[in-house]
């Protein structure tokens, strides 16, 4: 070659290796922290227009929206942007069809990345001791907008020995118990609520609706929404375990409180009802509250409470309650393990779905889209931070998710909301009597056995002595002889050490 072809070659060569540098060109896998690029779980940065990471996530409730489709596609569109993902979301059936489908994904290591959880739905304690979720302390440094939000207190209870494996709704740090009453009978028989302080107080207004409405019947039951659940015990492990301390912090002494004197005097109250009538015969039978209040066929249900509750219940059922405070507000574990959001073993994506759960308590868009759906399609904006739903009745999108993940005091209130109703949240949070147990985990190892027999026996019983459907006195004996059988004492006895273990080392 010449010595000017040589020349010629040498330039074109640099040349072309400068054009590449200009255009960006990278090795796949490496590139920078520069605008335009998305982080993978390795720690490294793909190239723009790289596939977005798809996110599969499960959620509890009422039914799959027949608009979520669509509302998907708009978040999608939006979160393709912000971090480069796609959501899958999948909501199940409360109750038994949660549970289920949830804990055989988890069991099988289904590559799921994001599952709400809690102490009542796809068990957050038994799933995460079983390792079933990822640790997330780590996220929580690298990421901290959630740990500023929470606070590092209430962060901290729904630790399992000092490790996250979820993180829970940002909303009422409290809770208490009392009734949801139809407005319209309400004000039909001129019935007088103010001084309805104990579950037995409503006696007087069910029998007016059982004389009077032949088509309503005056109080809902379904599953653990029952009035049993104010009696407020503050319950060590699973609602169906034996197990509670008194919720006034009277002494530190775990009970068996389904045999609890007060709860044996309910169980008698409800039989009473259920003989006059007052209950539903089915009840016993029934999974889903909230799909039977939006029947129109009932007149009063138990409910956990907090400000705006029967705002929220009317937006979701299309009909208006009233609600009755009955209980004292307490926190307990059952606010700081009440709705989590937990990022499953078998996730292949786990910091692209912690980044997105993220977003759920600092992007007040992304958080209302999946809250009420798409503007001037499901909802219209009254003013900035108001809304009304569009024909929820027959709405395609009306999930009544606001409570089950992310920042809540970032939802937009509906119309129909007091406008103070955050104040009166953060006032109702400072209001609560702190539990003594506020903190404790229960660790099931040493007592598996006797609480899954314990859980069997429960579910035999629970549902007919909540309900009213059975004589009282010969229930409970059998009750108490099988709970026996199936080693409650142990369960308690074990629960107390452990309790009193923890208290020793505050």
């Amino acid at each position: 070659m010449s010595k000017t072809k040589r020349i010629c070659s040498l330039l074109l060569i640099t040349v072309l290796a400068f054009a590449l540098v200009l255009s960006g060109c990278t090795p796949i896998g490496t590139g920078t922290d520069g605008g335009g690029t998305t982080q993978t779980d390795g720690g490294e940065t793909g190239q723009t227009g790289e596939a977005p990471v798809k996110l599969t996530w499960y959620l509890v409730g009422n039914r799959q929206e027949p608009d979520t489709p669509k509302v998907l596609e708009e978040a999608n569109s939006y979160l393709k942007d912000k971090l480069n993902v796609t959501l899958d979301l999948y909501v199940f059936g409360w109750g038994d069809d949660y549970d289920q489908k949830v804990n055989t994904a988890l069991a099988a290591g289904e590559p799921i990345d994001i599952v709400f959880t809690a102490n009542w739905a796809a068990n957050y304690n038994v799933n995460a001791a079983s390792g079933y979720f990822k640790e997330l302390n780590a996220y929580l440094d690298k990421y901290p907008a959630i740990k500023n939000i929470l606070g590092e207190d209430f962060l901290n209870g729904s630790a399992i020995n000092g490790k996250n494996y979820a993180v829970p709704t940002n909303k009422e740090k409290v809770h208490n118990w009392g009734w949801l009453v139809r407005k319209d009978l309400v004000e039909k028989y001129n019935m007088d609520i103010s001084n309805i302080k104990s579950i037995e107080a409503i006696e007087p207004l069910l029998k007016i609706i059982k004389d009077n409405e032949p088509e309503i019947t005056p109080l809902c039951i379904a599953t653990m929404d029952a009035p049993f659940q104010l009696l407020d015990w503050d319950r060590i492990s699973d609602d169906d375990v034996p197990g509670a301390l008194y919720p006034d912090n009277r002494d530190y002494t775990i009970i068996n409180h389904f045999l609890a004197p007060e709860s044996i005097e309910h169980y008698k109250l409800m039989r009473d009802w259920a003989n006059k009538g007052y209950i539903h015969k089915d009840a016993a039978t029934m999974q889903n509250q909230v799909e039977l209040m939006k029947s129109g066929r009932y007149f009063a249900a138990s409910q956990s409470l907090k400000p705006g509750k029967d705002a929220e219940m009317t937006a979701q059922t299309g009909i208006e309650w009233l609600q009755i405070d009955v209980t004292r507000p307490v926190m307990s574990n059952r606010e700081t393990t009440g709705a989590l959001l937990a990022i499953p073993a078998g996730s292949k994506n786990p910091e692209k779905a912690f980044q997105f759960i993220e977003m759920l308590y600092t992007d007040k868009y992304l958080k209302n889209l999946l809250n009420y759906g798409i503007e001037n399609v499901h909802y219209k904006k009254i003013s900035d931070n108001v809304i009304e739903l569009i024909d929820p009745d027959n709405s395609g999108y009306n999930p009544g998710h606001g409570w089950k993940f992310g920042d809540q005091f970032k939802d937009y209130l509906m119309s129909n909301e007091d406008p103070q109703k955050w104040d009166k949240f953060l006032k109702f949070n400072e209001e609560g009597l702190v539990l003594n147990s506020l903190g404790f985990m229960f660790d099931k190892t040493n007592v598996e056995t006797e609480i899954s027999a314990c859980k069997n026996v429960v579910q035999t019983y629970y549902k007919q002595l909540f309900t009213g459907a059975v004589e009282v006195e010969p229930t409970v004996e059998q009750f108490e002889k099988e709970l026996k059988a199936a080693g409650v004492d142990e369960l308690i006895a074990e629960m107390q050490r452990q309790y009193d273990d923890w208290r020793k080392s505050k």
